[in-house]
């Protein structure tokens, strides 16, 4: 308790404060010792407040514990209590999961884009004591704010500006609580918006008050989380124990924020309609106990609501606006909308890592409250069991923290001495002294170690910089890296917990939410399938657990040459969040996967809910990739009616190249079969290539009447054709072969498959001979033709003689220059070592071009430069030999290599603007190059990495 000379000091100090502020604070006295209501005001995740809690809990005995929070939460709070939920967790609503007292509107009731809310609890954060030093005194504990899904949409518009839309306690208009998490705001592991990735609990009032911002000014502080510091968190444990002393202060300090908000600000953002629901739940709770066995109640908000409740309940004048928004019956029952427990961790609870409300730096507020727990234990308080072992105290904390910080340094490469950890020690202990504080807080030892850690070779990093070893030391001792954890048969969906399950099966960590890389050959090792079965099945539901970093894709069709994959995953909570919201979409994750799985077929069949009317049909490449998704997931028993839209599609498609590649997509499956665990469907794969095939040979001729522009895309479904039915006919091979050796075994489905196998090969002949036709044809564009003669020639199709007659041809001397040159362009796309290892081919363009005048030859230079790209460096040299040979020059004069960094280019680029100025200025611009070309050169050249000329 104060003693008298503070008491008359404080009473002085009061006397100066604004009219408002003096009547609100006699009005708290009045509450006190009329209607026993006592106000715990705090901020959210604050040490400090946390012990004050605990200490008035322990004094008062309350018959009741009031907590801000969704009143739906309530029913939550056994599971809340239970001896194995170990914090950081947190309670996840989502938006219109309630839509009054008494309603309950599942997850799939929700307009989409409504978000989500995250109402965190960590060891320090002061509701999280309430809830636990209450039950330990017997007290009703309730949760007293309106529920999160009668949020208006107003509402959440306003909030979901992050840090312009919150409450400066961090209980902003859409949070549930001490956080909150809203949608479209952060991306997730795919870089798309993500609902989940952020809070809307920024401290918006606060951080942006003026007289906060005052009183930063006139304190030396930075910002207003300095200023809290200062204030509050770097009192001594005796003095947090005064919880009187601490909550009026801290009531003082949000009040003074609260006046430089005008009440048409308050009312946009829901504050008034929340303080509304939570006076009238105080109101009802004292009710009940003057009726009952009496007691005092407590009530535990963020700060910056006290001064509204105390109006509004003392009857003060200034609280009409929150009065008069309760109705004349109340507000009934309880609300009972949908809320689960969640696993939370320090880095979606630190303000410096994103989270918009209470503390920064929780691993090193964690370890501030504990070490005032033991301290005030130590001094014979009552107090919760901490563990034995720590520092005692918040003075022997900060050298705590500045040894683990150098250990972490140093096991991350960057030198810390023990005289430099001394001199950190010391200089931390000036600056609190220096700052007028009891003890070196977070931010003397930020500051001390600036000072003496920081060395040339190393530092901290900065905006824009990578991060550094000590930089990533202090994160981690600072930020912390606890997660959570929830009792078996909590609160939590069941999605979740199968979920959780699944992973755990196939021994994926989910105990902490470090990223992590899993490296699998899934060919070989039966447990790797398993492994990345549910890698594949979590990222294909898009709950954000892993993705694909390198390795055979084969729903992407890359990389299926490769035999390991890797694999990058990590457990977070935005992970749970996204499974909570699928519930409605089964309480499995198979269920989840078929449900997505038939979202995607209705969609490319034109029957889904966001398919336009008069779509285009499914293409057979889209509906192959959904075949190789479902194969990889593990879901191959519900391929049936993908491949019955799959088979129409065939017959539908007008795009040659989504033919090609969606068969070459199902060739790949059929070569993984034993690898997907597709076995069963080896033979379906293979008849629905022969299918496409057939489809091919219809649709061939369409690349040969192609415009010029899309002539090489063209080539690269010839040359995707090509290798599909090389492909193809060993495949077709290989499953005849397997057919014949079961024999007698597999009687009538043997012949059934050898028949197959034969329409396969009709097929492959039908596409030939297509192609052997456009070939022929002289109608068909430059480039397609000169790729299918070189095609030919490589298969062996078209002889030595007509390679050479036909380049020949087509680069004579009245050919035109153009279209010589795309042809020529076309065999070397497809086929660029020919011109090395046909000395005729060699001869006929060396000719061709000797023949060109300069205008024509500068006209066709840029496409020529550009056919022979598509030789290798080897090759170039080769090639450059042989015209240094056949023009008696020297190799080195014609195999040249100019290495250009982006800063000489630049340079260049510098230099070549001045020397245009000077021209212009000395009235010779038409030397030089025109306008238009120095802006080219400057827009091509400027960023470009070094190359070869």
């Amino acid at each position: 308790m104060r003693d008298d000379v503070v008491g008359r000091r404080v009473d002085a100090v009061w006397q100066l404060a604004p009219e408002r502020l003096r009547s609100a604070a006699d009005a708290v006295g009045r509450l006190r010792a009329e209607r026993g209501i006592y106000f715990a005001p705090v901020r959210h995740h604050s040490p400090a407040c946390a012990v004050a809690v605990r200490a008035a809990i322990e004094e008062l005995r309350p018959s009741a514990v009031l907590i801000e929070g969704p009143e739906e939460f309530t029913r939550l709070i056994p599971d809340l209590l239970h001896e194995a939920t170990r914090p950081p967790i947190a309670v996840l609503s989502l938006g219109g999961s309630g839509s009054g007292s008494g309603s309950a509107a599942g997850p799939g009731d929700r307009e989409p884009g409504d978000g989500a809310g995250f109402y965190p609890l960590a060891s320090f954060s002061p509701e999280w004591v309430a809830l636990h030093a209450g039950r330990d005194v017997g007290a009703e504990l309730r949760f007293i704010d309106r529920s999160f899904g009668e949020r208006s949409a107003a509402e959440r518009a306003v909030s979901g500006r992050g840090s312009e839309g919150s409450g400066p306690d961090g209980s902003g208009p859409d949070s549930a609580g001490p956080g909150s998490a809203g949608s479209g705001v952060g991306p997730n592991l795919a870089g798309e918006p993500d609902p989940f990735a952020r809070t809307l609990m920024s401290e918006r009032y606060l951080a942006h008050s003026e007289a906060v911002a005052t009183l930063a000014r006139r304190l030396g502080c930075r910002d207003h989380d300095e200023v809290w510091d200062h204030l509050f968190e770097s009192r001594r444990s005796a003095e947090l124990a005064d919880w009187r002393a601490l909550f009026d202060d801290v009531f003082a300090w949000a009040a003074l924020a609260r006046l430089d908000y005008e009440e048409s600000v308050l009312a946009a953002d829901g504050s008034l309609d929340r303080e509304a629901r939570m006076s009238a739940r105080i109101a009802e709770a004292v009710a009940e106990t003057s009726t009952g066995a009496g007691g005092p109640v407590l009530v535990v908000t963020g700060a910056f609501h006290t001064l509204a409740l105390v109006e509004a309940l003392s009857g003060a004048p200034e609280g009409a606006p929150v009065r008069d928004r309760q109705p004349e019956g109340g507000f009934g029952a309880m609300a009972q909308g949908e809320a689960w427990l969640v696993r939370y961790d320090h880095e979606r609870l630190d303000g410096l890592r994103g989270y918009g409300a209470g503390m920064p730096s929780p691993g090193y507020y964690e370890r501030l409250h504990a070490a005032h727990l033991r301290e005030l234990a130590a001094d014979g308080t009552d107090g919760p069991d901490v563990a034995a072992s720590g520092p005692v105290g918040a003075r022997a904390l900060a050298a705590e923290i500045l040894v683990d910080v150098a250990r972490g340094a140093v096991d991350r490469g960057h030198a810390v001495s023990l005289p430099q950890v001394g001199a950190a020690a010391a200089s931390a202990t000036r600056l609190a002294d220096l700052r007028e504080r009891a003890f070196a807080g977070r931010t003397d030892l930020l500051d001390a170690m600036r000072s003496c850690y920081v060395q040339d070779d190393g530092g901290v990093g900065g905006p824009g910089e990578p991060e550094r070893p000590l930089g990533l030391a202090i994160a981690e001792v600072f930020g912390g890296r606890a997660l959570g954890d929830l009792p078996p048969g909590s609160a939590s969906p069941p999605l979740v917990r199968d979920v959780r399950e699944r992973v755990r099966a196939v021994r994926l960590v989910v105990d902490d939410s470090l990223p992590r890389t899993a490296r699998l050959d899934a060919r070989r090792t039966a447990s790797h399938r398993a492994k990345r079965q549910v890698l594949a099945l979590l990222d294909f539901v898009g709950a954000g657990f892993g993705q694909l970093v390198s390795g055979p894709d084969h729903v992407a069709g890359r990389g299926l040459g490769l035999i390991t994959e890797e694999w990058q995953y990590c457990w977070t909570p935005l992970v749970e969040a996204r499974l909570v919201e699928m519930v409605h979409l089964g309480a499995t994750l198979e269920a989840v996967a078929l449900a997505r799985l038939h979202e995607t077929e209705a969609r490319l069949a034109g029957t889904g809910t966001g398919s336009m009317p008069g779509a285009a049909a499914a293409s057979v490449d889209a509906l192959a990739r959904l075949v190789a998704q479902a194969l990889v997931i593990g879901m191959g028993s519900h391929l049936p009616r993908i491949v019955s839209l799959l088979r129409v599609t065939l017959d539908t498609d007008r795009d040659v190249d989504s033919v090609v590649s969606g068969a070459r997509r199902l060739l790949g499956l059929w070569q993984a079969r034993v690898e997907l665990g597709a076995e069963e469907y080896a033979g379906e794969l293979l008849d629905l290539v022969s299918q496409a095939l057939a489809t091919a040979a219809y649709l061939v001729s369409d690349l040969g009447k192609v415009r010029a522009e899309d002539e090489d895309a063209a080539i690269g479904t010839l040359i995707g054709l090509r290798s599909l039915l090389r492909d193809a006919a060993a495949a077709d091979g290989a499953a005849a072969g397997g057919a014949a050796a079961g024999g007698a075994a597999a009687g009538g489905a043997a012949a059934d498959g050898g028949a197959d196998r034969a329409d396969g090969a009709v097929n492959r002949i039908a596409v030939a001979r297509e192609l052997a036709r456009l070939r022929d044809d002289e109608g068909t564009a430059p480039a397609v033709a000169g790729a299918l003669l070189a095609l030919g020639f490589t298969d062996g199709e078209v002889a030595d003689d007509v390679l050479v007659t036909r380049v020949r041809g087509a680069l004579s001397a009245g050919a035109d220059p153009g279209a010589a040159v795309r042809f020529l362009g076309g065999v070397m796309r497809a086929a660029p070592d020919l011109i090395l290892h046909t000395p005729e081919m060699f001869d006929a363009v060396d000719d061709a071009l000797r023949t060109l005048d300069g205008d024509a030859f500068l006209a066709v230079l840029p496409d020529l430069r550009r056919a022979f790209t598509w030789l290798r460096p080897t090759e170039t040299h080769r090639l450059a030999k042989r015209v240094a040979e056949r023009t008696g020059a020297r190799v080195d004069q014609v195999d040249v290599r100019v290495a250009l960094s982006e800063e000489d280019l630049a340079t260049g680029l510098g230099l070549d603007r001045e020397l245009v100025a000077v021209l212009e200025r000395d009235g010779l611009a038409h030397w030089g190059p025109t306008t238009a070309t120095t802006r080219a050169v400057d827009a091509a050249g400027v960023g470009t990495a070094g190359g070869e000329a």
